[in-house]
């Protein structure tokens, strides 16, 4: 992360070639659905010259291991008249503490990729999500703690009312205009939306050099986004639509020049992903160009440093059955790809 010119929620302003001060940049996001949870901690840099160096060296951007301690604080809550929850108590109810690991599969770029530091810990099944959480960043040279900051999960029962496995997955409408319709119903603390299908097939192979015939399954699957859709927090229920063309397009860009016969699966996985007010601030707010040049203004929750605490769900998914009928208009067109099917 670069050293961002001015914080839009909290209207701090510095230089980037200021007196060194410590300014952690931390990404972190709750899921109560995911086994282990990640804080990724990095540094501002800060110096003249080619800022691209800077990114580049390690040391610039990683704390080293041990010169940090990293918490996340679950806390009970109390509501007040206006339906806003309030933490309570002199101690929180529970506290989980983060180690630090170095990782590989860092995507690549203009920064260090030779240590990957993350600090994480195994949360699945142990979150309240009537509780508040603050996370705290602790520099261990002076006790200080450098970056706080706080959330709530997202919960409720999420019901997708379209598709479903009555009138299952399929494009209706006209010729090369078919469209499906997804539509789900709200939960409490989601602030957008991104549904996804995951496209199951696998490959088909017979080996008839031998008697018997040798055949080899191999199972396979392929992700579809939708739009991202913003929920006014008030109506019960979101919706979009996704295109034929786009659903069968992504397939072909994945399969490109793959042959190979191929069994579609009778049933589709639509996942509704969700997040946050904080977190889509944020992305609605970043500009992934690929530059170290940054707008102004970039949405930062993190008191003392930058960066996001949120919450998302990404694990909310439901099982639709697909129409399997070698007439029916959703396998024509997947034949129609010319990528084995």
């Amino acid at each position: 992360m670069v050293t961002v010119l001015t914080l839009a929620s909290c209207e701090v302003e510095f230089s980037p070639n200021d007196r060194w001060s410590n300014i952690p940049v931390v990404y972190c996001l709750l899921d109560q659905d995911a086994d282990t949870t990640y804080v990724r901690v990095q540094r501002c840099f800060m110096g003249e010259g080619n800022q691209y160096h800077y990114a580049a060296n390690p040391d610039s951007i990683n704390y080293p291991e041990g010169a940090l301690t990293v918490l996340i604080e679950e806390w009970n809550t109390w509501v007040d008249n206006s339906g806003n929850f309030h933490p309570y108590g002199e101690t929180p109810r529970k506290t989980y503490n983060f180690q630090y690991a170095e990782i590989d599969g860092k995507d690549t770029g203009f920064f260090a990729t030779s240590r990957h530091p993350v600090y994480w810990c195994q949360t699945g099944g142990q979150f309240d999500t009537n509780s508040i959480f603050r996370l705290k960043i602790v520099d261990n040279a002076t006790g200080d703690t450098i970056a706080k900051g706080e959330t709530r999960l997202i919960y409720g029962n999420l019901r997708l009312s379209s598709p479903n496995n009555v009138t299952h997955f399929q494009f209706t409408g006209t010729a090369g205009s078919k469209t499906c319709d997804i539509r789900w119903s709200t939960i409490t603390n989601a602030r957008q939306y991104q549904p996804m299908v995951r496209f199951f097939y696998r490959d088909f192979i017979v080996d008839r050099s031998s008697i018997p015939y040798d055949t080899t399954i191999t199972n396979h699957y392929i992700d579809i986004p939708c739009n991202r859709v913003k929920s006014n927090m008030r109506d019960p229920y979101c919706s979009t639509i996704l295109e034929q063309n786009t659903f069968l397009g992504e397939i072909k860009k994945q399969l490109e020049g793959d042959t190979c016969n191929k069994n579609v699966i009778d049933t589709v996985h639509v996942y509704i992903h969700c997040c946050t007010e904080d977190l889509a601030a944020y992305i609605y707010s970043s500009h992934p160009g690929g530059s170290l040049n940054q707008e102004p203004f970039t949405y930062t929750n993190m008191e003392g440093g930058l960066g996001i605490f949120a919450a998302r769900r990404t694990h909310i998914y439901f099982p639709i059955k697909t129409p399997l009928n070698s007439q029916s208009d959703y396998i024509r067109a997947l034949k129609e790809l010319g990528v084995g099917f």
